[in-house]
């Protein structure tokens, strides 16, 4: 019902925007910050790029603003990873009232993993049984997949060139895109290199515990295993808790990572639960190069 009035909204908006475009424009809309990060990489200040979701807000909970649907609707594209909820609900509004935007779906060509094996995800074990949980967060997604492509630099290498292809396809004697697009890829190779390297050898720690399952491309690529808290969006049942507590145990793991997005309060609780320091991390930080770097970084030691 919730997915269904705030689509009646973005409709509403967008119809009252759909008059306005612009075909000059030179702005670009992105959903969330890691996507813009992307696109300015290649694009560099040629496009004013606006992200929907404000940096500290959650994509789960967020609802478009007038103002930012009245941007998009005068937008060259709207680039977006096409799995979360109001990416949808926001896509299909574009679609019957702003047809003339483009839309661009970072999810395609990318090997998507199933939402209900992201909350316990390693290389070896993909159908692990879940546990039945409480009461729901509402964090599921669109089309049943987890939505946290942006996670593996092996991915965004794939998002990159979805964005480039575009680019250079409405900009075709831009030379100084190409140069970008390759020094982009460039820099994600080193990173990819250097988390090979951190995460191989018998000594590198390879569970980690997360409070919401945001890391499980990471964690699929880089030979790792993510235990969630969480369970297809519900609270832990007490049996749950237990495993956690011995999987802690077993592996030496002195951290519970949330998101920045979540109440640390709530998390706290949990942390003091299972015995281990609550740690903040922001998937959602736009410069994904650093980031992934540091929140790697942070597992491994």
């Amino acid at each position: 019902m919730k997915n269904i009035f705030a689509l009646l909204i973005i409709t509403t908006l967008l119809s009252a925007c759909s008059g306005t475009r612009n075909n000059t424009t030179t702005h670009i809309s992105v959903s969330i910050e890691p996507i813009k990060y992307i696109t300015e990489q290649i694009t560099g200040k040629d496009f004013a790029i606006n992200a929907l979701v404000p940096s500290g807000a959650s994509p789960e909970t967020y609802e478009p603003t007038a103002s930012q649907m009245q941007k998009t609707a005068n937008a060259l594209v709207y680039i977006n990873i096409g799995l979360l909820d109001f990416e949808k609900n926001l896509s299909d509004g574009i679609k019957s009232n702003s047809p003339d935007v483009k839309i661009l779906e970072l999810s395609k060509g990318i090997d998507l993993i199933d939402e209900k094996d992201s909350h316990n995800n390693n290389e070896d074990d993909k159908n692990s049984e879940s546990v039945t949980g409480n009461d729901t967060h509402g964090h599921t997604h669109a089309h049943g997949v987890d939505p946290h492509i942006w996670s593996s630099p092996k991915n965004i290498k794939q998002m990159a060139r979805t964005i480039y292809e575009f680019i250079i396809d409405m900009y075709p004697d831009s030379t100084k895109y190409t140069s970008n697009y390759n020094h982009f890829i460039s820099r994600l190779d080193s990173l990819d290199n250097s988390l090979a390297n951190m995460f191989s050898g018998n000594s590198a720690k390879k569970v980690f515990i997360i409070y919401h399952p945001a890391l499980s491309y990471l964690a699929r690529d880089y030979g790792l295993e993510q235990v969630s808290v969480e369970d297809e969006g519900k609270e832990p049942s007490a049996s749950h808790i237990r495993e956690i507590i011995e999987t802690a145990r077993k592996n030496g793991i002195t951290k519970l990572f949330y998101q920045k997005q979540f109440s640390k309060n709530s998390v706290e609780a949990i942390s003091k639960e299972l015995g281990i320091s609550a740690v903040e991390i922001d998937p959602l930080a736009g410069n994904i190069i650093d980031n992934t770097l540091y929140i790697s970084n942070l597992i491994a030691n």
